[in-house]
């Protein structure tokens, strides 16, 4: 046997799915196949949210970063553009935060 932890080799694993199913297979078992097994594409899926709320924040950060220094000081404290880029990068690093803690 090939592949990873013991699974089955990827074109057995597409071919048992194509046996399986007179139309397309769904979407979750094909991607599953490809990525050989559950467990990876489980870990794959983390770590692409991960980077993805990573980038994010760091935009929101660059941003607001921007938007501080083209503000007088002032009218920071009343600024809706910087408030939702505030909270962009709350919830990106807080969405960041928990998939680290609920992760590993």
């Amino acid at each position: 046997m090939t592949g990873i932890a013991r699974s089955h080799p990827l074109p057995s694993l597409l071919e048992e799915l194509e046996r399986r199913h007179d139309d397309a297979p769904p979407r979750g078992a094909l991607r599953t196949a490809v990525l050989h097994g559950v467990e990876r594409c489980a870990t794959l899926t983390h770590a692409a949210a991960l980077r993805l709320h990573d980038r994010l924040a760091a935009e929101a950060r660059r941003g607001t970063a921007q938007r501080r220094r083209t503000l007088p000081a002032g009218r920071t404290a009343s600024d809706v553009w910087l408030a939702r880029l505030a909270a962009s990068l709350t919830h990106h690093r807080n969405a960041a935060s928990a998939l680290v803690r609920d992760g590993g």
